[in-house]
């Protein structure tokens, strides 16, 4: 009918010129123009507890008028190396070596989404280490590296041992894990050794972090892999071996990186997986489909 009544007709322009007008196509009824309700009814749960707040829930939270959420506060992460034989960055001696560690687990907890707060090296010294765990505790949770194997300097675990739930865990690399609470405060006291402090608390730190957090899926996605290479570990422990995943012909393929020693970072740098290997079995045979955590 629009199409109809407008056939033929006359228009002025700005200058009061006539011009002619031709339409080509009928508008149907209710066309480019949007209702109340398209997108979310009055009723409609648009976000749900434990749901991370992205750029995207902030502009549909803006689109209903909403300047205020009822958010989980991140948590503090107060992180303690301990060893004389640790210098920071802005140190240099070469009969010592930097404090990887510390900045390795600060920027795992900013990876996870807490505050990281960097207490410096702790010394081998039961006094030194009881100082700076009274500082940590005004944090929401403690993390020390180092000091709590079999050492005779090893002193982490002698300073909370009354408060530890449990020390040692059949896992490798990460095996000299502790764990307790003081006032309320989980304290890890994970490995000395990079690579077993970074997996230690991918598998403890990080799901209790998040947990912290409201979050529901607390753990790395993961998926099975065939093994391109034969690999072993000590049968009675859970093994997590630095891997490469890739895709190929509709299946997950792994491989590992290379030395797989809980000092070597670059087993970790080279990695986009951790092949978990259970308990109970010492060799993994190429062909064998594996178990992989997916990293980043």
């Amino acid at each position: 009918r629009l199409e109809a009544d407008l056939r033929g007709s006359t228009f002025e322009d700005s200058s009061g010129g006539q011009v002619d007008v031709a339409i080509y196509a009928v508008v149907e009824q209710g066309e480019s123009i949007r209702f109340r309700g398209e997108a979310i009814r009055a009723g409609d749960l648009v976000l749900f507890p434990g749901k991370t707040i992205r750029p995207y829930e902030v502009a549909v939270m803006a689109s209903l008028g909403q300047a205020m959420v009822s958010v989980y506060q991140k948590p503090r992460v107060a992180i303690i190396t301990t060893g004389d034989e640790l210098i920071d960055l802005h140190e240099h001696d070469p009969n010592k070596i930097y404090n990887s560690n510390g900045y390795g687990l600060a920027a795992q907890v900013v990876e996870a989404g807490g505050v990281p707060v960097v207490l410096g090296i702790a010394k081998d010294s039961k006094e030194d280490i009881a100082r700076r765990l009274e500082e940590a505790l005004s944090a929401d949770m403690v993390l020390f590296s180092g000091g709590v194997s079999m050492g005779d300097f090893d002193y982490v675990k002698a300073v909370f041992s009354d408060a530890m739930a449990f020390w040692k865990v059949a896992m490798r690399p990460g095996k000299p894990l502790a764990f307790g609470a003081i006032s309320g405060r989980p304290v890890f006291g994970l490995p000395g050794n990079p690579v077993s402090a970074m997996v230690t608390f991918e598998q403890f730190v990080r799901p209790a972090l998040l947990h912290s957090m409201g979050q529901t899926d607390i753990f790395r996605p993961v998926v099975t892999a065939m093994l391109e290479e034969e690999v072993t570990k000590p049968a009675h422990l859970r093994g997590f071996l630095r891997g490469v995943l890739g895709f190929d012909q509709g299946y997950y393929h792994v491989r590992t990186t290379g030395d797989q020693d809980s000092a070597i970072l670059m087993s970790l740098v080279r990695a986009n997986g951790l092949i978990v290997l259970p308990e109970g079995q010492d060799t993994f045979k190429a062909g064998e489909i594996v178990t992989v955590q997916q990293l980043g």
